[in-house]
């Protein structure tokens, strides 16, 4: 179903400036400060799709979302080592990946390539496989978990 509000923007927006962009920014932060105020989950939801969307990297607020969605192979549900874990395993190694795609990717593997008798080892080695593919785009973690939800 196309809304009006969608119409709108895509009507104003081929030859909208800055300016427009701006006062369409602000319309839409009242808007959603208001859904906040009756239903504060639907609004969450909302900024936290706006993030996906706009930034390149997760966020540590939007890997967490994202990351407490799986339904793991293994049949447990969300993360099955905190951000803080991962991180640590990050410095620990001294790998330099972003730390939010790193505990996306990381979870993401471990979620879906569960095997009884694997080793944190073997889901760290997958990961740094995953992050380091030479044919990858950058931002790599954001734009596969996108390619997945599409």
């Amino acid at each position: 179903m196309t809304t009006k509000f969608k119409i709108l923007v895509e009507e104003y927006a081929r030859d909208a400036d800055t300016s427009v962009m701006e006062l369409l920014t602000h319309k839409i932060d009242w808007f959603v400060s208001k859904v906040m105020e009756k239903d504060k989950d639907l609004a969450d939801h909302f900024i936290m799709k706006v993030d996906l969307l706009l930034n390149p990297h997760f966020t540590k607020e939007t890997a967490e979302y994202v990351v407490g969605c799986f339904e793991n192979k293994d049949g447990s549900k969300g993360q099955h080592w905190s951000y803080d874990q991962t991180t640590s395993v990050l410095k620990s190694r001294n790998l330099d990946y972003d730390e939010a795609d790193w505990y996306y990717v990381l979870s993401m593997i471990y979620s879906d390539y569960y095997k009884n008798g694997r080793t944190d080892d073997t889901y760290i080695e997958l990961a740094i496989d995953f992050l380091d593919d030479p044919d990858a785009p950058d931002c790599k973690a954001k734009k596969y978990y996108l390619a997945m939800k599409d």
